[in-house]
């Protein structure tokens, strides 16, 4: 495996053991995470941190129903990280601490941009998942890479903020994921947003990581972009109460942090408090249909490079006219080659950052 540009954590074994290897080499990382969020929940969600580790602990239950795995991990990484459950739980529940005051709180933008494309006739090409994962750049420099080899289950690749159990990837399987905050009413406490998208990334097939979302009784709204390296892909579209099905078009899917399906359940808030999501979506299904097939890494670099109505651009900076701790930008740029297991990675925003690309034939964990 080449040098990857954050951090490589590696765990084997089970869950505990998996969870105690990631908490004791990302310490540091981990406790710079925690209190970045500890001053987040504070200014966005009006939460104390005592009251947001209570509000953490109520998730528990769900959690623990939907994979013991993940609970078990996450009492490895506290016991590694020498920090409290609770504390753990809180940062993977984030982004239900963050969201769930969003119809009278002064909510934290979404951001990112995904996309996959398909091989072509014949199978020219290969099969391709692709995201900016856009935030606050209090946090690029607080990720790190999992390379993870549990038991019974596929080796996973995936970039995370450190102490969370999942965000980005693809797996031995095949199965690779890339994801979008969506807003939506009627959030409440279930299964939240991360412990599906590692239920997703630990599936052994389509069916199982499709089920890890339609399943069970979710918190929040998220958009699920999940490929396959034999050339299939879905976009899952999720509320708590309600779910879109979205397939390629032409090969291709794009999606950014609105709802491209109507849906009577749904009522979705991004385009009110976000627009710079419709274009976003748009420019990146305009750029990848507008050249030769089939479509290759260099084409995605192109796209999520693009600066069309900077800062709220695919490859997004921060607005200059809102105050600083306001401002977001790509933190990083993703390309995952589902048919040749390899990623093309790029700390953010990537038109100033080369992509360093990183194979992982096998996924084999290293000793």
């Amino acid at each position: 495996m080449s040098t990857p540009p954050f951090p490589l954590i590696r765990m084997q074994g089970p869950a505990h053991d998996r969870g105690r290897q990631y908490g004791s080499q990302a310490r540091k990382l981990i406790h710079q995470v925690i209190d970045f969020y500890r001053g987040m929940f504070q200014t966005k969600s009006n939460l104390d941190w005592d009251a947001s580790l209570a509000k953490a602990r109520e998730f528990i239950p769900f959690m623990q129903a939907y994979d013991a795995e993940i609970m078990e991990e996450m009492e490895g990484i506290a016991r590694g990280a020498e920090r409290s459950l609770e504390e753990i739980l809180a940062l993977n529940v984030r982004s239900e601490l963050l969201f769930l005051l969003t119809a009278q709180g002064d909510p934290a933008p979404p951001g990112c941009t995904s996309l996959a494309v398909r091989p072509g006739p014949a199978g020219a090409g290969p099969m391709l998942l692709a995201q900016n994962w856009d935030w606050y750049p209090a946090v690029r420099d607080l990720c790190v890479m999992l390379q993870i080899q549990p038991q019974g289950r596929p080796d996973i690749i995936q970039v995370v903020e450190a102490g969370l159990i999942a965000k980005t990837g693809f797996n031995s399987a095949g199965i690779g994921l890339c994801t979008n905050a969506l807003v939506s009413a009627g959030w409440r406490v279930g299964v939240p947003f991360h412990a599906i998208l590692r239920r997703i990334l630990s599936a052994a097939t389509m069916a199982e990581a499709i089920g890890a979302v339609t399943q069970p009784p979710r918190a929040s709204s998220g958009s699920y972009l999940i490929g396959h390296a034999e050339g299939e892909a879905i976009c899952i579209e999720a509320a708590p109460r309600a779910l879109n099905y979205i397939f390629p078009a032409q090969g291709i899917i794009t999606h950014s942090n609105h709802y491209k399906v109507y849906h009577p359940q749904i009522n979705d808030l991004v385009p009110s408090l976000w627009p710079d999501s419709i274009m976003r979506d748009h420019r990146a299904a305009k750029m990848l249909a507008a050249g030769p097939r089939p479509i290759g890494v260099r084409r995605i670099k192109q796209v999520l490079r693009d600066h069309f109505d900077r800062p709220y651009s695919i490859c997004a900076h921060p607005d200059a006219a809102h105050p600083l701790e306001e401002r977001c930008h790509t933190n990083f740029s993703i390309i995952m080659d589902l048919t040749a297991q390899t990623l093309y990675l790029a700390p953010g925003p990537p038109c100033a950052r080369e992509y360093v690309r990183i194979d992982c034939p096998g996924m084999q964990v290293v000793p």
